[in-house]
């Protein structure tokens, strides 16, 4: 790969993870807390329709920083999907198409944390455009709200509330935001759910400040399945 080719913000990515020391406070670091909406769930054939991303800064979330953009589909919507995030084809008609959203999206992005709710389906998604125009997957660090949910927040042998189960890999965004007193703003929208991922991500860095853990390799490894 010839890194003189790479367009700039695909270059600078390359460096993502330069600035993380292990040791380091939780909150000396910047997070993009993200979500997509797509037209389905197999990344490999489906495709993304909208990417939702805010900001969160010394553990602040940044409401006048989010990144909130629809992409112009080039495939059927089925109305299975509709039917969840409400986005008709006529709403992303003259919508960009995703090259050049994902493009606005790297220069956003940064060499910020990346945080989402059950990650892997995210990144599934946008490492398949990485990969497609720039030759490599996002060097971002990767948090997961899911897993730091279950390893940090959910104390053990507790009976749960709204049909969460920790014993599944999938247990959802709707149940923990329940049991954490968190209302969703516009659920099932790519910024409503950054929105609300960021919130649970809130609770797990107050969490973790109580129990006077205040190290980035705590987060790390709550974040592990």
């Amino acid at each position: 790969m010839n890194r003189r080719n790479l367009d700039p913000r695909a270059r600078n990515n390359l460096n993502s993870l330069d600035h993380i020391s292990l040791n380091n406070n939780i909150r000396s670091y910047n997070y993009a807390v993200i979500d997509l909406e797509t037209t389905g769930l197999d990344f490999k054939n489906d495709e993304i329709l909208s990417i939702g991303a805010i900001r969160v800064i010394d553990g602040r979330i940044q409401l006048g920083d989010i990144f909130n953009e629809l992409v112009k589909s080039s495939i059927y919507i089925p109305p299975s999907s509709i039917k969840i995030h409400k986005i008709v084809p006529e709403m992303v008609s003259d919508a960009l198409p995703i090259k050049e959203v994902f493009y606005n999206f790297l220069e956003y992005l940064g060499d910020n944390i990346i945080v989402a709710h059950n990650a892997r389906f995210d990144m599934n998604f946008l490492n398949i455009l990485m990969k497609k125009y720039y030759g490599f997957l996002l060097q971002n660090l990767v948090l997961d709200t899911m897993h730091m949910c279950r390893n940090i927040i959910f104390p053990p042998h507790h009976q749960y509330p709204y049909g969460i189960d920790l014993n599944s890999k999938q247990y959802g965004l709707d149940g923990i935001t329940k049991y954490l007193g968190i209302d969703i703003y516009q659920r099932h929208t790519a910024i409503g759910d950054a929105f609300a991922t960021a919130m649970v991500f809130q609770r797990v860095i107050s969490r973790l400040e109580k129990l006077e853990q205040y190290q980035l390799k705590t987060l790390i490894k709550g974040s592990c399945s």
